[in-house]
C-alpha cells in the first residue's frame, strides 16, 4: 500500500464528504495502491490519530470533510515528489468565484484566520502575493504551518510524533524538523466559510478547546518570541485603524477581481474581538482558579 487518505468528518452522510469522496474518485492515482479511511470517532484531532494508527500505506495524506480534489492529477502530483521528500502539501486553497464569499476571502488570504497570516503562520501562501499558475512545480513555503487539509507525509515520521496529545500542526511540525519537504503549485478546496457569524461562534470554541490546552508544543502567538510580539502588537494596529486591511484589500482585488478581497478589514476586526474575549475568558477562569485553591487548602 502506497498511500493512506486519512478523512475526519462528524457525520459520515455529510454532503461535504460525499463531494471529497467523489474527488478521490475521480483521481488518476491507481485505486489498488491506495486506502481511504473515514474516521468519525472523537474529537477532529484524536480522529486524526486514530486514523495514523490504522493506517497501512507508506504516505498518510491528512483530509477534512469539508475539503475536495479539484484536479485529477492531485494525487498523482503529491506522490510523485516522495523519492526525494519527506513530506507534501499543496501551496494554495482554491479561489471559486462561485464559492461563498467567506469561503472566497479564506483562500485569497490562504487561511481561515487573519492573525495567522499576520503573524506569518499561515496555513497556505496567500493570493495577495502569489498566484498558482503551474500545477506541479515545487514552492519553497517559508514558515507557513502545515498539518491538515492536504498534508501528506512518511507514515514512520508522523507515526513517531506524540499521537496521544495529536494536534495537527505540533505533530506536523515535529514530525518534519530538519526534513526535507515541500509546498507544491497545486491547490485544495476548503469549504470552511458560511456564515460569518457561526464561523466566529467556531472559532471561539475552537480556541477554548486548543488556544490554551497546556499540552499544545506550537502557539499561534508564542510570547517567549520577540517577533511574535511585534507581529500581535501590528495586528492589533492595523485592525482597529482599519487602514492597512483596506489596503492590502484594493492590492488584492487589483490582482484577483473579487470583492471577496474587501472582507479583510471586517475579519481582522471581528478576529480581534473574539480573540479578545477569549483571552479575557481565560484570564477570568485562571484567577478564579488561583485564588479558589488557597481557599480551599485553608478549608481543609
Amino acid at each position: 500500500m502506497k498511500l493512506s487518505l486519512v478523512i475526519t468528518a462528524k457525520d459520515k452522510n455529510d454532503l461535504k464528504l460525499a463531494d471529497l469522496l467523489s474527488s478521490i474518485e475521480a483521481q488518476d492515482f491507481p485505486k489498488d495502491e491506495m486506502e481511504v479511511l473515514v474516521i468519525t470517532e472523537g474529537t477532529s484531532e484524536s480522529a486524526k490519530a486514530i486514523g495514523i494508527r490504522k493506517a497501512k500505506g507508506e504516505v498518510i495524506g491528512i483530509l477534512a470533510s469539508d475539503n475536495q480534489l479539484t484536479d485529477k492529477r492531485f494525487l498523482s502530483v503529491i506522490m510523485s515528489q516522495f523519492p526525494v521528500t519527506d513530506a507534501a502539501w499543496p501551496s494554495f486553497y482554491y479561489h471559486c468565484i462561485d464559492d461563498d464569499v467567506l469561503n472566497r476571502y479564506f483562500a485569497l488570504i490562504g487561511g481561515n484566520d487573519p492573525l495567522a497570516y499576520y503573524m506569518g503562520k499561515n496555513d497556505r501562501l496567500s493570493h495577495f502575493n502569489y498566484e498558482p499558475r503551474n500545477n506541479g512545480n515545487r514552492f519553497r513555503q517559508g514558515e507557513t504551518t502545515v498539518g491538515d487539509n492536504g498534508f501528506f507525509i512518511k507514515r514512520n515520521l508522523i507515526e513517531r510524533t506524540d499521537l496521544d496529545n495529536y494536534y495537527h500542526v505540533d505533530n506536523a511540525l515535529e514530525a518534519i524538523n530538519a526534513r526535507v519537504t515541500c509546498g507544491l503549485m497545486i491547490s485544495i478546496w476548503h469549504k470552511t466559510g458560511g456564515n460569518i457569524f457561526s464561523f466566529f461562534r467556531k472559532r471561539y470554541r475552537y480556541g477554548l478547546q486548543h488556544a490554551f490546552n497546556k499540552n499544545r508544543r506550537w502557539h499561534l502567538v508564542d510570547f517567549r518570541q520577540p517577533k511574535d510580539i511585534v507581529r500581535l502588537i501590528w495586528f492589533i494596529i492595523c485592525s482597529v485603524t482599519f487602514i492597512q486591511p483596506l489596503l492590502l484589500s484594493l492590492r488584492g482585488y487589483s490582482k484577483i477581481r473579487d470583492g471577496a478581497w474587501f472582507l479583510h478589514p471586517i475579519i481582522c476586526f471581528l478576529t480581534l474581538v473574539t480573540y479578545g474575549l477569549l483571552t479575557f475568558q481565560v484570564v477570568i477562569k485562571w484567577l478564579f482558579q488561583s485564588l479558589s485553591a488557597p481557599m480551599a487548602a485553608l478549608k481543609a
